[in-house]
């Protein structure tokens, strides 16, 4: 093979501990892209879903700090919805407060984000839990970083200097208290495949290679 660096350049490698790093980390993409395109349509799909119950019309009535991408006039309504960045959805979220809405809430209420890394905590220093609202918005945010990375093809097992994994987001209360939650690069799957599993435990296999091949039928003499 030629030389890595005229390949890919020398900056994009030197954030890598290696070679290897650099190889498995496009291979580690290549594994959940089909896992966040999933998730990405399911989300968006239930995000759509329930601002119709309360108003039909919601795409054409978004908050200011909202752009659409696209024109109502000229497009479908399921070209509208199906072009729509990940950020759109999230600020849609943000602004009608419908966290809770989007995951189930004994999902939410069973979620231990220690399992990702164990370093995280489920509660704030003066609350005795994180609510279901809280760690919705935690998972919206981590998918989107998540997302975005794998996408741009970033380095997903990057490690800050204090050990902690590059792949993590802030989440603030009402008092202004805030924690931190990551997701260990060797965990990065399983946060996925819960996140499929709480909308149907089948989705965990969907575009999945058939683990065992079938059998061409035996043929005739």
């Amino acid at each position: 093979m030629q030389d890595l660096e005229k390949l890919f350049s020398k900056n994009r490698l030197s954030g890598y501990t290696n070679a290897q790093e650099h190889e498995d980390n496009l291979r580690l993409i290549a594994s959940i892209a089909h896992k966040i395109g999933i998730l990405e349509i399911i989300i968006r799909n239930k995000i759509d879903s329930c601002l119709l119950r309360s108003n039909t019309n919601w795409l054409e009535n978004l908050p200011k700090d909202v752009n659409l991408e696209g024109d109502l006039q000229k497009h479908s309504r399921d070209k509208i919805i199906s072009t729509q960045n990940i950020g759109f959805w999230l600020r849609v979220v943000e602004h009608h407060k419908i966290h809770n809405q989007i995951f189930d809430i004994a999902f939410l209420d069973n979620l231990d984000f220690k399992k990702y890394f164990t370093k995280n905590k489920n509660r704030f220093s003066r609350e005795s839990n994180l609510r279901a609202y809280h760690k919705a918005r935690a998972i919206l945010e981590l998918l989107r970083l998540i997302r975005n990375r794998a996408f741009h093809f970033e380095n997903l097992y990057k490690i800050t200097e204090k050990g902690y994994p590059r792949l993590n987001v802030k989440i603030n209360n009402k008092r202004k208290e805030s924690i931190y939650i990551a997701i260990h690069p060797s965990e990065i799957k399983n946060f996925l495949d819960d996140l499929l599993i709480s909308f149907d435990e089948n989705l965990v296999f969907y575009a999945e290679n058939q683990k065992v091949a079938e059998k061409d039928p035996p043929r005739k003499k």
